[in-house]
């Protein structure tokens, strides 16, 4: 049966029905029921069937191809053999063994013959083959070396993250009766922040019906004191001048007593002070 071939219904069903008669050959097609569905699946089994069966004869062909191929070669060998006096009837059970072992290696290296220069190339593709093999598996390894380092840094991570998440879930569990406490201080705050706006109210009205003067109030008051503070420090050296001259006697007389007491007491000082230098020199 050739390739499936893109087709309606009608033809999708034909080339299944082909396809299960071949199957089937000469036994009954069990019965199925016709629908989008079932011929989809037997067309997508039909196609790889198909698929399967060439892949199949394909190998066939190789294998028989090879037979063929080795069966030559052994009849070359033999009549080599046979040349030299060696057949194979009268080759000893080790060279048996050694043809045999010969032609078992040929096998696994897939040579088209046993000759030197085919197991050498043989041989030469396995090691190449192993070599990748090799640097794959060491390719894999760096890769889950790599992989092992980044699982252990996400899971140390992880292990933050969770404790970072234990300690909020505790600090959240410690300051939830705070936060209700402020809450509720917040409820309080606001309801007293709408009592004093009605009170302001009420006392802005208050004061537009009293018409009170502008002087008393808060700014103007504030300004006064100002005004105060700052004079008071203007009279501050008037007032230390003025004590000075309250220790004047309040008569020119009794001053000029007072001038010549002072001078009497000078003079006594100095003169304590010039029998002081005197003893001292003495």
């Amino acid at each position: 049966m050739e390739e499936f071939q893109t087709t309606d219904g009608r033809g999708k069903h034909n080339q299944v029905f082909t396809w299960l008669q071949q199957v089937f050959g000469q036994d009954h097609i069990p019965q199925f029921e016709i629908n989008s569905f079932t011929l989809n699946v037997l067309e997508r089994l039909a196609k790889r069937n198909l698929k399967q069966n060439k892949h199949a004869e394909l190998v066939t062909k190789d294998r028989t191809q090879k037979t063929v191929e080795y069966s030559a070669e052994v009849e070359r060998l033999s009549r080599i053999t046979e040349q030299v006096g060696l057949p194979v009837s009268c080759m000893s059970q080790s060279g048996r063994m050694s043809l045999k072992t010969l032609a078992s290696m040929a096998l696994l290296l897939g040579t088209k013959d046993c000759s030197t220069s085919s197991l050498l190339l043989g041989i030469a593709e396995q090691n190449q083959a192993l070599s990748a093999a090799v640097d794959a598996n060491t390719e894999e390894k760096r890769l889950l070396s790599r992989l092992v380092v980044k699982t252990k840094k996400a899971q140390a991570d992880a292990s933050d993250l969770q404790r970072s998440l234990d300690g909020l879930q505790d600090q959240i569990a410690l300051q939830t009766p705070q936060l209700k406490k402020n809450a509720q201080e917040t409820d309080f705050v606001k309801l007293k922040c709408k009592e004093y706006e009605k009170s302001n109210r009420e006392l802005e009205g208050y004061q537009s019906k009293a018409q009170l003067d502008s002087s008393i109030y808060h700014n103007s008051l504030v300004k006064k004191a100002e005004e105060v503070r700052l004079i008071e420090e203007k009279m501050k050296p008037m007032k230390r001048k003025l004590e000075g001259y309250h220790s004047l006697p309040p008569d020119i007389s009794q001053a000029k007593v007072k001038v010549e007491e002072a001078k009497m007491q000078l003079e006594m000082l100095e003169k304590q002070l010039s029998v002081s230098i005197d003893t001292l020199h003495l």
